[in-house]
């Protein structure tokens, strides 16, 4: 699709050339085959000079184990002495906190550059389906049915009620169900599943990572913002807080966000029960409707302010030591 912002493919490089390095490339480093320890990763080759970069894209998330990043050692491993000049580009967000060692990191989020990049160029097609009158309080879309989602998603079968509820196919959503969802196709799930997040309230956001921190912040979440929605994320420990820190207003004063930071096997049901007056009473969403559409342009500018995080960093970034 053409847009105004640049490929990241093309926008990874060109700072590096601009001062004169030698880019060696590797695109989507993170091979197929991923066995849940540990991403196989496809290197370049490089005829290594003091004035050579090397960047690494990974596009997906890397692993978290016992506070460490297999990739990233594996990375390193390889690299050896001239990791220093090595970039890793990731979507993990703050993935220094289990990495300290002399490879290059910078958070890029590929999978949220394209789609929001993509949604913004057709917001056209969208944006009016939303409204502040939402009869629905809640939903929580449930796909691939991880060990958490289904916690989730058996409390709100069990104690709650005015809600959307899906888990794969063992709860089926009426329309554009689990079955009609191939790869990655998630402009067009944004497309078909508009009749769920034009009606709903709240938006109960059971992310991709769970128990691996520090995580992604994935479509998932950003879709609750791009859809006018409070939401309750259950995701990675501390991954309200890091939304926060990206600029997002989390509706602190709606929601309770103690249970953030609480350990795995509490944290989803603190999550729900510490916020369960409002998932059953719900609440007028066009008193908010400033701060929402504030989230709305946030999410769709993000683009914009990642590339000039990222010009920012490759300017002022040692590549020596």
């Amino acid at each position: 699709m053409s847009t105004n912002l640049p490929h990241y493919n093309d926008l990874f490089k060109q700072p590096w050339y601009d001062q004169d390095y030698t880019v060696i490339y590797q695109p989507s480093c993170l091979v197929d085959g991923y066995d849940q320890n540990c991403w196989p990763i496809q290197f370049p080759a490089v005829d290594w000079t003091d004035n050579t970069v090397v960047i690494m894209h990974c596009q997906d998330f890397v692993s978290i184990k016992n506070n460490s990043c297999p990739e990233l050692e594996l990375i390193q491993q390889h690299f050896g002495a001239r990791s220093n000049q090595v970039v890793v580009v990731h979507w993990n967000y703050q993935l220094a906190k289990v990495y300290n060692g002399p490879l290059r990191l910078v958070h890029f989020p590929t999978h949220s550059y394209e789609l929001l990049n993509n949604l913004r160029y057709n917001k056209s097609n969208w944006i009016d389906n939303f409204n502040y009158h939402r009869p629905t309080i809640w939903q929580c879309l449930n796909g691939v049915p991880r060990a958490h989602r289904k916690l989730v998603a058996d409390y709100c079968n069990e104690n709650l009620s005015n809600g959307i509820l899906s888990l794969a196919e063992e709860i089926p959503l009426p329309e554009w169900s689990y079955q009609n969802y191939v790869g990655c196709e998630n402009e067009t799930n944004w497309q078909k599943l508009q009749y769920v997040y034009t009606q709903c309230q709240i938006n109960i956001v059971t992310e991709t990572q769970y128990t691996e921190c520090p995580g992604i912040i994935s479509e998932k979440t950003l879709m609750a913002f791009l859809a006018q929605q409070v939401p309750i994320i259950i995701g990675y420990k501390g991954m309200v807080e890091h939304c926060r820190q990206l600029g997002f207003d989390m509706f602190d004063d709606v929601v309770n966000h103690n249970y953030d930071n609480e350990p795995d096997d509490r944290r989803w049901y603190a999550a729900l029960t510490s916020n369960k007056h409002l998932l059953d009473h719900g609440l007028e969403l066009s008193q908010y409707q400033d701060r929402l559409i504030y989230n709305l342009e946030h999410a769709l500018n993000f683009p914009q302010r990642m590339i000039e995080h990222y010009l920012y960093w490759a300017k002022n970034v040692s590549m020596s030591g």
